[in-house]
């Protein structure tokens, strides 16, 4: 992945798993995932809450490299300093 003639390289492990986290956050299912030139493509369905008229809804969504660098920068810091069962 290239931003700004920069070259941004991270780990899948490191962009699955802040992508992850926003799927979490809006309760998707059914996910796929492609790397396209313009960044990442996800597409899936959201959830039906209970009690939620709203039918499932189709979402379509691109992460642009810029995005991916900041939701990386922002993954690191949740991590913290790991789990405290392993203290």
């Amino acid at each position: 992945m290239t931003s700004s003639d920069e070259s941004l390289v991270y780990r899948y492990e490191d962009v699955l798993r802040a992508i992850g986290h926003f799927i979490d956050q809006h309760d998707l299912q059914d996910v796929v995932i492609l790397q396209t030139d313009e960044g990442i493509l996800l597409r899936g369905y959201r959830r039906p809450r209970p009690g939620d008229p709203t039918p499932t809804s189709f979402v379509n969504r691109i992460f642009t490299n810029e995005e991916i660098a900041r939701i990386h920068e922002q993954a690191k810091q949740r991590r913290g300093t790991g789990s405290k069962l392993l203290q």
